[in-house]
């Protein structure tokens, strides 16, 4: 079959061209240099323009990131690390002082250990800013600031930057011509007046018996006045000499010079200033005084109390032993002095003495006032072992000593706290602060002191509570 007319052809590949091949151009090494650099001149611009971006990284990372970075929250108000820089620094520059002022009442040899401490406390300031260590005794008062301030408000306390200026002023005010005026003391009922009487009658009388018996040659001895009302105290000398309290605007203007000294000596180093510090510091401390006086404002100078004594022992099954025993007749004081694992009142046969609910443990306070004279409780356990108490007496109102007045403020500002921080939506980048234990029981204040020669009688069987 003829094939001329078909339209079917075999490919077979591109066509040569006719004649020589073209000639390949020529690349001068002008143009060959002039190449290089070019490639040369874009490699150095992406090389320095990575530079540039890892320098403005690390620039924004210290100068906007770092210091911007949240450490702690309390209820939505943030803690930024910049506010802990400068909250750093005023506490090491406080614990300075503080370290400074203890050195001056203690021997030389202990007073130069102060000083060092209070060396290396400034020394650490000028390295804080721009750091990523975090101390968490810093970080948690800031927190419990949050919780002051906050709670402040909440009881219908206001802390106005201008008082906070004032508290800050107040620091650098002449002693004798303070800025801020103190809470007046609460005058006596006739209920501590007598007490406090008859306290400082007993005392004279037993100094008095010291004397004879001593064969010192013994005086008259002053008449002890009831007190109504605490005396006020002149301000004066050494002498009782009455000095001239300055005029307000004199101790204004000394007050303002020297937190302005502070300012030039300490601001700088710590990065600080003067609305940080009303911020940071004054406002806070204010919060926290005016958080307190409402609190021990309510306290009051009498309360409901009891007089008891108790056993204290690690074990439910011995506390039940000696529950069986007490039931069969045992003396309860010589049980207490046998078996108490508390030191401080076993040797008294566990004397308590008087005592209000606030200056014991809940579970403990609930079973002593629950009590009538003369009952003894079952065991009871608290954070300390367990317990078994017998009511001596009770008083529905009694007069409050000193003592048993601080102790009832400290330990309702601690309840106060705990409620704050409990109702508080806190997070942070440290473990928050945990409820100090009390270690071992401590005796109320009022507790009988124990006789000199039995104070330090290890105790038959007695094991340490943990």
């Amino acid at each position: 079959m003829s094939t001329g007319g078909s339209r079917w052809r075999v490919f077979s590949g591109p066509q040569k061209p006719d004649g020589p091949p073209p000639m390949k151009k020529r690349v001068s090494r002008h143009e060959q240099n002039l190449k290089r650099e070019r490639q040369l001149r874009i490699g150095m611009a992406i090389a320095l323009g990575l530079l540039v971006l890892v320098l403005a990284g690390g620039a924004i990372n210290e100068y906007v990131l770092k210091p911007r970075a949240t450490l702690a929250t309390v209820n939505g108000v943030a803690i930024r690390r910049s506010d802990y820089w400068k909250a750093r620094a005023s506490d090491l520059n406080q614990q300075a002082a503080q370290y400074q002022q203890f050195a001056q009442f203690v021997g030389p040899e202990q007073g130069g250990q102060y000083e060092q401490m209070a060396q290396q406390a400034i020394a650490e300031i000028p390295a804080i800013w721009g750091s990523t260590k975090t101390d968490p005794g810093t970080l948690n008062k800031m927190v419990e600031d949050q919780l002051y301030l906050q709670g402040a408000q909440k009881l219908g306390l206001a802390v106005t930057p201008d008082e906070a200026e004032t508290w800050a002023l107040n620091q650098f005010a002449p002693l004798d011509a303070p800025l801020l005026t103190p809470s007046p003391t609460p005058t006596y009922t006739p209920g501590r007046a007598a007490m406090f009487t008859a306290t400082a009658e007993a005392q004279a009388a037993a100094e008095l018996a010291a004397q004879e018996a001593a064969g010192t040659p013994v005086g008259s001895p002053l008449a002890t006045p009831v007190v109504d009302e605490p005396a006020a105290t002149p301000i004066g000398d050494a002498t009782g000499t009455a000095v001239a309290t300055p005029a307000i605007a004199d101790a204004r203007a000394t007050a303002e010079a020297g937190f302005a000294d502070f300012e030039e000596a300490f601001f700088p180093a710590a990065h600080l200033n003067r609305a940080d510090y009303l911020r940071l510091v004054a406002m806070p401390a204010l919060a926290r005084e005016k958080v307190q006086g409402e609190l021990s404002a309510a306290v009051g100078q009498s309360a409901p109390m009891v007089e008891a004594s108790h056993i204290l022992v690690a074990t439910k099954d011995l506390a039940d032993q000696l529950e069986t025993e007490l039931a069969g007749g045992a003396d309860f004081a010589e049980l207490a002095k046998a078996n108490s694992t508390d030191t401080g009142t076993a040797p008294n046969g566990g004397d308590l003495g008087w005592f209000t609910r606030d200056e014991m443990v809940k579970p403990f306070a609930d079973a002593a006032f629950a009590l009538q004279p003369g009952e003894t409780s079952a065991p009871i356990e608290s954070e300390f072992g367990w317990h078994i108490i017998r009511v001596k007496e009770n008083d529905p109102e009694r007069p409050l000593t000193d003592e048993q007045i601080t102790r009832i403020q400290q330990s309702r500002e601690a309840a106060w706290v705990k409620e704050q921080r409990t109702a508080a939506a806190i997070t942070s980048v440290v473990p928050q602060t945990p409820e100090a234990g009390r270690g071992s029981f401590v005796p109320p204040p009022n507790a009988p002191a124990l006789p000199p020669m039995q104070q330090d009688v290890p105790l038959a069987g007695a094991t340490p509570v943990g």
